[in-house]
């Protein structure tokens, strides 16, 4: 089983073009997942790896588990970056749950890692049970193909210009196969036990929901939700390059080449400019208003968030921006 493990991480990065010189930065909770990952990286001979680790600060013994991942590195040899985010304070300032404050703290933290130490490479610990759990969470929140895919096992991700590669070799390896793995090699991880907690949404979907769906359909439905996942993964990947093939993105939108398209990458032109012009918040409802413009004579324009409208005149539609407001009269009223 170790063996079996650490070669198909191994092939896993192979095929997105890792070589296993290369400088890694390694996202490291310090939990079962994690830790398989370096000692299957290390296993396969993926030694350049530099280790990141986040303090949310949301249990007490969060410090102390600061300094057991700092050892667990020394022990190992290894580079690691430790940090430390409050994210209860973070989320109520910002308005915000604890899982999206605490997910975009973690990438922030990543990114910055990565631009101060000059690796453009950050591997995660994500599994095949966190890819079907992605998919039932965004399938419940109304998610399209693309959000339905999941997890790819590379992507790319910017911040403040900077770009950066997240890599996922564990996308096809359970959650099973991974406690098989820390058993058979006896080293020691992190419990959290948070995880064991119904409080979050992820943990409700892990404890509850996909139980309660075995129960109802009588047999196992993990390895079918996750079949799903990749099959929606590489549709989209194909409806992406096709809706790229096309003329490049104007700046205004020709309905009759939108008129000319199928439903699906018209959907996909629409998101894309909308996306183009800084647009936030982009729904369903919304790209389907704007590519209703292509289609019907009224309306002839779109609300868009933050005061911008869409508007369709001489064939084509345009971008509105929000008028500028009005300077404050600064006059004196003597």
């Amino acid at each position: 089983m170790p063996a079996d493990v650490t070669s198909r991480i191994a092939n896993a990065l192979s095929l997105s073009g890792v070589s296993p010189t290369e400088q890694l930065l390694v996202a490291f909770s310090g939990g079962r997942d994690s830790v398989s990952l370096v000692e299957a990286l290390l296993r396969g001979g993926f030694n350049a790896l530099t280790l990141t680790h986040l303090d949310h600060s949301l249990r007490p013994e969060s410090a102390a588990e600061t300094v057991w991942v700092k050892n667990f590195a020394l022990e190992r040899s290894l580079d690691c970056v430790t940090g430390r985010i409050p994210v209860a304070e973070l989320a109520a300032s910002l308005g915000k749950g604890f899982e999206e404050t605490a997910r975009d703290a973690r990438y922030e933290f990543f990114a910055k890692v990565a631009l101060e130490r000059s690796i453009s490479k950050i591997v995660l610990a994500h599994h095949a049970d966190d890819q079907i759990e992605t998919l039932i969470f965004r399938l419940l929140r109304g998610a399209g193909m693309g959000g339905l895919s999941a997890m790819a096992p590379q992507s790319e991700r910017h911040s403040d210009g900077f770009s950066f590669t997240l890599l996922r070799p564990m996308l096809a390896i359970w959650r099973t196969e991974i406690d098989a793995f820390i058993a058979k090699l006896g080293v020691s991880f992190l419990e959290d036990p948070s995880n064991a907690k119904h409080d979050f949404t992820r943990n409700r979907i892990r404890h509850v929901l996909i139980p309660e769906m075995e129960n109802v359909m009588r047999r196992p439905v993990r390895e079918a939700l996750w079949r799903t996942a990749e099959v929606l993964r590489a549709e989209t990947e194909f409806l992406t390059t096709t809706e790229h093939a096309l003329s490049p993105l104007p700046e205004a939108l020709k309905v009759s080449d939108l008129k000319a398209l199928p439903l699906a990458l018209r959907r996909r032109r629409v998101a894309r400019w909308l996306k183009r012009q800084g647009v936030p918040d982009i729904s369903y409802h919304l790209v389907e208003a704007v590519g209703q413009l292509a289609l019907r004579v009224n309306p002839a324009k779109v609300n868009l968030p933050k005061g911008a409208h869409a508007r369709r005149k001489a064939g084509l539609i345009f971008y509105e921006r929000p008028p500028l407001a009005d300077p404050p009269d600064t006059r004196s009223s003597s």
